[in-house]
């Protein structure tokens, strides 16, 4: 079962940054830098069974290894298909 920690993009209240685990706390932080930091800190001692979900300031929620350093998967944007029509 995959551990997913979560790293919102606002804090808590305006105050803290929380470090979520299946909506749990875990943990809290003084910085969204921190609470990555925590999040990575846990997720890589946790082994390949965990990623880390960040969210972006315009909402969308996206996952990342243990390294942060790319993305679990690309989140794609709907495709529209296109039909020629002759005129």
């Amino acid at each position: 079962m995959v551990r997913i920690y979560e790293v919102p993009f606002y804090p808590h209240a305006g105050r803290a940054w929380e470090v979520r685990v299946a909506g749990r706390v875990i943990e809290r932080c003084d910085s969204r830098y921190d609470a990555l930091r925590c999040a990575v800190s846990m997720a890589s001692s946790d082994g390949g069974d965990a990623r880390i979900d960040v969210e972006g300031a315009d909402g969308v929620w996206r996952p990342f290894g243990t390294d942060i350093k790319r993305p679990v998967a690309i989140p794609m944007p709907a495709r529209r298909a296109s039909v020629s029509v002759p005129h």
